[in-house]
């Protein structure tokens, strides 16, 4: 779920870190009867393993056949039976915690930088397009002269607009789907005959953290001399 989602995985694990927490300030009336409830839905310990696969299966796949509201579900009742068992059983009182407030302060950073890899593959993905573009409008004898501050690509996701600049080549990228915004530079040096490639996160609007302090804000050389920068 991580990889699939990071933000829907942020909030079960803040969700299940609260209900550990309550757990341990309840009356024991309560423990015991959230605990009844959930000895009742899982007789064995056996019954915890949602998967229930073979040790060469990957996961992934297995966890295909369940939707990620049964999987947060089931995470949620195996937190709140370790949670119980602390408070109840003498012999668990020893064991970590399930979820822990050190844990979600890396979840929360972890999950930042998941979301700006993606996001860097995704627009590297996007430079490679454009180019592919370009190559066919230069092959045909075609230029990418259009109206002032319109896109010179775009697709249902994804417009690409001239970025001016007195030195590199620039493209803006703006994903729609997901409005993120990221720009694409491209440079030959006096000394060189392959240029400098250059990625930019802008961020978005729905990605409200600080990226000023993620890594794709940061500029980067690519290193990729095998993509070209045509005008």
């Amino acid at each position: 779920m991580v990889r699939l989602d990071p933000d829907r995985y942020l909030h079960l694990y803040r969700e299940a870190r609260a209900a550990d927490i309550a757990i341990g300030k309840a009356d024991k009336a309560s423990q015991e009867a959230q605990h009844a409830a959930i000895s009742d839905k899982y007789r064995f310990y056996q019954d915890f393993d949602l998967i229930g696969t073979r040790e060469h299966v990957l996961y992934a796949g297995a966890l295909k056949m369940h939707s990620l509201e049964d999987i947060e579900a089931h995470y949620l009742n195996i937190v709140k039976f370790h949670a119980l068992q602390r408070v109840l059983d003498e012999d668990w009182r020893m064991r970590s915690d399930a979820t822990s407030d050190s844990d979600l302060e890396h979840l929360e950073k972890y999950i930042q930088k998941i979301k700006d890899t993606k996001f860097r593959q995704r627009l590297t993905a996007a430079v490679d397009e454009l180019t592919a573009y370009k190559l066919a409008k230069y092959q045909l004898g075609q230029s990418l002269s259009v109206m002032p501050k319109a896109p010179v690509y775009e697709t249902g996701v994804l417009a690409v607009y001239d970025v001016p600049h007195f030195a590199e080549i620039r493209y803006g990228f703006h994903f729609k789907d997901t409005n993120e915004f990221g720009l694409y530079g491209c440079f030959y040096p006096d000394d060189r005959d392959k240029p400098y490639s250059e990625l930019l996160s802008l961020g978005s609007q729905i990605r409200s953290r600080n990226l000023s302090r993620s890594p794709s804000h940061r500029r980067a050389n690519l290193k990729q001399p095998e993509r070209p920068c045509h005008p």
